[in-house]
């Protein structure tokens, strides 16, 4: 359709008015920082990075080596467009998460280039980079607390029980792990510190505290700044960034928990392109390295002769270690099974916490096996998954969830595997209701005997 100014009504109207939308989206095209889909661009990046973040990488690079296309998705939906061949096809993956790495090289989504690996030696010692070259780390990451400083006072590492203090009922925030990869870092953190079992009993307890269950990491810490909750649970960095119109929020490591390596990749559709190399090695670079001092993305950098200006002491910091192959093999399984207990019913768990801890608070407690015997079960029924830990990492589980929501897995349509956790965990929590009104029942019988 032709451009034309001959007249103001009509057909030319409705022409003027399409070349100016067709003119305003060929503008925004042009204009927006990072289009996925422009074929112009010499290197397409795939990140769970928000552009606050990568910016100042992207423009850097992009002044040398030409225009560099950014894809952002959170790490979830990152791996899946990998393992779906979306477009745009990416050169480069780049996430904190090394479970997405892991995940993405046991499918062969990931070229190796070994030769770009440095020994854990060039990082005092810590493991950055993944020996076969499926990854390469180019910044330090924590899993942690994070809160306002003039509120909450924790040390210099913060405990994982903290959390399920009864003191933060109602005070917590924190991400699903099926929308951010840092979350599900620090759900295997506990599940892999603590055990499959126990594991989960902590995570209920934690869980009965929420406040929310935001939708992105970084909800977590502008939750904390608009005095939406007292803790968030999330990263480092998210914690540490900030400009001249956010509040300073404070941070603390977990005890015990691993300093995971940041990471950057090469995709396997990128293999052939050179300018992944670059961008690998850029981000390594003096000049990438310093970039993470900046105020606004404060990353700990790997390179050891920063470590000083930002405080890191990798002697006291190494931590635990963590399995991020067994993390990958059975994430799907983990978040599912978090999102069923926890994402969904978090406001029903508090409530059944406060009718077990009111319960436990009672003198009579102590002494009547009958109503011990009743709380023991209502904690059993909310701190318990519906998958023994030999079953964490099956592949027939595997298979069912990330087969389509559609599919039943029985003859007799009963539904899908996500569904019948999902009865059970409705059937498991209606039971400790009803565990918990026998127990106020026998509460009041037993202070009836003792009344004068």
């Amino acid at each position: 359709m032709p451009c034309g100014l001959a007249s103001l009504g009509g057909e030319p109207l409705r022409r003027l008015l399409h070349c100016w939308v067709v003119s305003a989206c060929v503008w925004i095209s042009g204009a927006a920082f990072a289009q996925a889909a422009d074929t112009g661009c010499r290197l397409q990046i795939i990140t769970s990075y928000p552009e606050s973040f990568y910016r100042p990488f992207v423009e850097r690079f992009s002044s040398d080596h030409g225009r560099t296309c950014v894809t952002n998705k959170n790490t979830i939906a990152l791996m899946r467009h990998m393992r779906e061949g979306r477009r745009p096809v990416a050169d480069v993956v780049w996430t904190s998460s090394p479970v997405a790495f892991a995940a993405l090289d046991a499918e062969g989504l990931l070229d190796h280039r070994p030769e770009l690996s440095f020994d854990p030696s060039h990082f005092g010692g810590l493991v950055v980079d993944d020996a076969s070259g499926a990854r390469f780390g180019f910044a330090l990451s924590q899993i942690g607390l994070m809160w306002k400083p003039d509120g909450e006072t924790i040390g210099p590492t913060a405990e994982v029980e903290l959390l399920a203090q009864d003191r933060y009922r109602n005070r917590i925030g924190m991400t699903s792990p099926a929308r951010s990869g840092t979350t599900h870092l620090f759900i295997e953190t506990v599940l892999q510190n603590q055990g499959w079992d126990e594991g989960w009993a902590l995570l209920s307890r934690i869980g009965s505290n929420l406040a929310t269950v935001t939708a992105r990491s970084f909800g977590v810490r502008e939750g904390i700044a608009r005095n939406r909750f007292v803790l968030g649970i999330g990263i480092d960095f998210l914690a540490k960034a900030a400009n001249e119109t956010q509040p300073r929020i404070a941070f603390a490591p977990l005890r015990d928990s691993a300093v995971f390596p940041a990471s950057v990749g090469i995709a396997r559709t990128g293999a052939e392109n050179p300018l992944a190399v670059n961008f690998v090695e850029f981000l390594r670079s003096d000049t990438g390295q310093n970039l993470l001092l900046r105020p606004a993305i404060a990353r700990i950098p790997v390179n050891p002769d920063l470590w000083g200006q930002v405080g890191f002491e990798p002697e006291q910091s190494a931590g635990a270690a963590f399995d991020a192959a067994l993390a990958a093999r059975r994430l799907p399984i983990v978040n599912a099974l978090f999102d069923e207990m926890i994402t969904y019913r978090y406001l029903e768990l508090a409530e059944i916490r406060a009718g077990i801890d009111r319960l436990m608070a009672a003198p009579e407690a102590a002494d009547d096996p009958q109503l011990r015997n009743l709380i023991a079960e209502a904690r059993d029924r909310v701190e318990t998954v519906p998958v023994a830990s030999f079953m964490s990492d099956a592949a027939e589980l595997i298979s069912q969830l990330e087969g389509s929501d559609l599919v039943d897995l029985s003859a007799n349509g009963e539904g899908t595997l996500r569904d019948s956790w999902s009865r059970d965990f409705s059937g498991r929590f209606s039971r400790a209701r009803e565990l918990i009104a026998r127990g106020d029942a026998r509460l009041a019988e037993l202070t009836s005997e003792r009344a004068p």
